[in-house]
């Protein structure tokens, strides 16, 4: 059922058959009424057990950014940002507007974040954010922010201002992002504002690279091996317990940034373990040796070859839990044919971040090796002796 359908009607009728300005109260009490109505069914369809209910919200997310996009384009842009009470097209538009907001509000995990964003609902953020940036510089610096963090994370509101090529995925996240940021108490410090960043999945690559940086400048500054191994620890069960939200992502390709953090984390452990059990001027076991330069070489690129590891373990063949230590076992011992040495956090985001060639590449290896099953299991079979 759409639930828009009677707003739709009245879109089609304004723009084509009633001029669009007319004082009449009884149509803003109709329109309130409307949206009433469908935010109310939209609420309630939240708690039904429909599993499309996915398709059902996407459906009438479209339907909006239709019905936005047909009155953007018939009014000039000024009569957005000054709207006059009685054009009832205006009305109608921000109807809708408040509608999606309402979707923002609380359907937020089935959106489709690849939907087409309206230019007026584009404009309109872009209002709210030239107001908000200053007041987030301000704040930002109360908390103790140096100016370089401040940039990286205020670069996100500045590109909206700047180009029409934003994503609704991208500019739904911002406005998430400002709302909790400002929600903070006054005195607020900078690791509130990083624990901020961590909940909302602020995974900017220029982030993710300072954070570990003065990570990895606290382990150094504590003198021995050992301590700065306890401290690694520390660090990863600190960063283990941080809340992270299942739905926000600043970029939906790429792991979160909580764990980007621990799979370095991981990493730096296990070398400074490997540091205390052979120390520098202490000789490796022979047969440890033996396989340390040791590579199973394949015939697969580092894209097909990180797809393919996910898909193993997806499927159950490979039962390791800890799924850093199975990239970082491949990245030490496979070589592709393009590369012989691997890089473990390529690897890694390989297997979340691989391009659709890759896959398609992977089902064709999947088949051939189908098909060379078949072909060994024929040669073993006793061939049948012909009669006399």
């Amino acid at each position: 059922m759409n639930l828009l359908s009677n707003i739709a009607k009245l879109v089609n009728t304004k723009v084509h058959t009633i001029p669009h300005l007319e004082s009449n109260t009884q149509f803003a009490s109709t329109l309130e009424t409307e949206k009433e109505n469908i935010i109310s069914a939209l609420q309630k369809k939240l708690f039904s057990l429909d599993d499309k209910l996915d398709q059902y919200i996407q459906l009438h997310q479209k339907k909006l950014s239709e019905l936005m996009e047909t009155i953007s384009n018939i009014l000039p842009e000024e009569l957005f940002t000054t709207p006059p009470p009685d054009n009832h097209l205006i009305q109608l538009y921000y109807t809708l507007y408040d509608i999606q907001v309402c979707l923002e509000k609380d359907c937020a995990p089935y959106l489709d974040f690849h939907c087409k964003i309206p230019f007026i609902y584009l404009l309109s953020a872009r209002q709210a954010f030239t107001k908000e940036i200053p007041l987030l510089r301000q704040l930002l610096s109360s908390f103790g922010i140096i100016d370089f963090v401040q940039e990286i994370i205020i670069a996100p509101f500045e590109e909206v201002l700047k180009t029409d090529n934003i994503s609704y995925h991208r500019l739904y996240y911002i406005k998430e992002l400002s709302k909790h940021l400002q929600q903070l108490p006054t005195d607020s410090t900078s690791e509130h504002v990083e624990n901020i960043l961590i909940y909302m999945n602020f995974n900017n690559e220029i982030y993710l690279n300072y954070r570990l940086d003065i990570i990895s400048e606290n382990i150094k500054s504590f003198p021995t091996t050992q301590q700065q191994l306890i401290q690694t620890k520390l660090l990863l069960k600190m960063n283990s317990q941080k809340r992270q939200h299942p739905n926000y992502r600043y970029t939906h390709h790429l792991p979160s940034l909580k764990e980007q953090i621990r799979d370095w984390l991981t990493d730096e452990h296990t070398f400074l373990e490997q540091k205390i059990l052979y120390p520098e001027n202490t000789l490796l076991p022979e047969e440890v040796a033996r396989w340390q330069a040791y590579k199973v070489k394949v015939d697969l690129s580092v894209n097909e070859l990180g797809y393919l590891i996910r898909l193993m373990i997806e499927h159950g063949l490979i039962l390791n839990d800890n799924r850093t230590e199975v990239a970082d076992f491949f990245a030490q011992y496979f070589a592709t044919n393009n590369q012989k040495s691997l890089s473990h956090l390529s690897l890694r985001q390989k297997m979340y971040n691989y391009p659709p060639s890759s896959t398609e590449s992977v089902r064709g290896l999947l088949l051939d090796l189908f098909n060379t099953s078949k072909q060994l299991k024929n040669d073993h079979l006793p061939r049948k002796s012909s009669s006399p």
